[in-house]
C-alpha cells in the first residue's frame, strides 16, 4: 500500500519553475514562486502569476492565512504580480496586522513600485533589503540579502539561517558574479535560477553552463534549477542537470509542485494531474 505523503518539518515547495516572459505568458511552467516552512516560519518567495491559486490548489494543503513572510527578490512581473493578494491573505483580508514583507527598494517605492500603499499599511512591517544586512524574521529565522545584477532593477538573492538548522539559499535572476560562491558557501541547499542552456553574455541571467562553473567553487549537498525559459524546458532540463552534477552536489531540474526537504535534502516529485476534458453542455 502506497504511503500517504506529508510535508517534512522544514521544506520548500515550488509554486512554479518557469521564468522569463515567454514561459510566463504561455504558462509553459507555473510561475508562482516558492512556498517554504523553516524553523516554524511559513513564507512565500517571489509570488508571480498564479501564486495564490497554486497555494490554494496544493496537496497536501497549504494555508495562505498562515504566511508570516513574503520576500520579493525583484519587481519584474514574473516574480511580483501576486504580492498584493498574498499579503491580503497573510493579513486575513486586512483585519489582522501581521507578517513581514521583505522587498527591494524600487519594488516598494519609486516610479514603478509593485507593492500597493494600502496593502503595505496592513502588514506588520515592510523591510527594504540591503546587501549583507541580515534581517530578523519571525520564529528566530534570519535572512541575508545578496546583491545581484539584473537588467537595471534592484535585485537580491537570499540566504536563510536559524540556529540548529541547515542554512539554505536562493540565487535569483542575475548575471554570473564572482562573489556568489563565497556568499553561498555555507548553504547545504541552493535553489538557482537558470534560464538558458548555454551562456548568454549580453543577458543578466545565469545559464546551465554558468551554474556548472559555480558548482565547481561552491558545494551544497543539493542544488535545484528553476526559473527555466521556454528554450531550456523544451531541451529537457533534467539532462542538462545531470551534466553539471559533481561529486559533492546533486543537481536536480525542478518541476512544478516539487518539494525539497531542507533538513535531509531529499526531493519529492508530485504525481501528474490528468488534464481536464473540455466538454461543454448547453444549460
Amino acid at each position: 500500500m502506497e504511503k500517504k505523503f506529508s510535508y517534512p518539518e522544514n521544506f520548500l515547495r515550488y509554486l512554479g519553475t518557469g521564468g522569463a516572459r515567454f514561459s510566463m505568458m504561455h504558462q509553459i511552467r507555473w510561475t508562482g514562486g516558492m512556498w517554504f516552512e523553516y524553523g516554524g516560519l511559513k513564507g512565500v518567495i517571489d509570488p508571480g502569476p498564479g501564486s495564490l491559486f497554486h497555494i490554494c490548489d496544493a496537496y497536501p494543503k497549504l494555508e495562505p492565512n498562515d504566511i508570516r513572510a513574503i520576500l520579493l527578490t525583484h519587481r519584474h512581473l514574473d516574480h511580483s504580480t501576486d504580492i498584493n493578494v498574498i499579503a491580503e491573505a497573510m493579513t486575513c483580508g486586512g483585519f489582522v496586522q501581521q507578517g513581514s514583507i521583505v522587498i527591494t527598494r524600487d519594488a516598494a517605492s519609486g516610479d514603478d513600485p509593485v507593492l500597493l500603499k494600502y496593502i503595505a499599511s496592513k502588514v506588520k512591517e515592510v523591510i527594504i533589503m540591503k546587501d549583507g544586512c541580515k534581517i530578523k524574521l519571525a520564529s528566530g529565522v534570519t535572512v541575508e540579502p545578496v546583491r545581484h545584477i539584473h537588467h537595471h532593477v534592484d535585485c537580491c538573492g537570499l540566504i536563510f539561517s536559524k540556529r540548529g538548522l541547515p542554512t539554505w539559499g536562493v540565487i535569483s535572476d542575475t548575471k554570473p558574479l564572482d562573489y556568489l560562491a563565497h556568499r553561498y558557501r555555507n548553504c547545504s541547499y541552493v535553489s538557482i535560477n537558470a534560464t538558458f542552456p548555454d551562456k548568454k553574455p549580453k543577458l543578466d541571467h545565469m545559464s546551465i553552463a554558468d551554474v556548472g562553473e559555480l558548482l565547481q567553487q561552491v558545494h551544497p549537498r543539493l542544488a535545484t534549477l528553476t526559473h527555466m525559459g521556454g528554450w531550456l524546458i523544451k531541451a529537457h532540463p533534467d539532462k542538462y542537470a545531470a551534466k553539471i552534477q559533481t561529486a559533492d552536489t546533486r543537481v536536480v531540474a525542478a518541476t512544478d509542485g516539487m518539494v525539497i526537504d531542507l533538513d535531509s535534502c531529499e526531493v519529492f516529485v508530485p504525481p501528474l494531474k490528468r488534464k481536464r476534458k473540455t466538454e461543454y453542455k448547453i444549460i
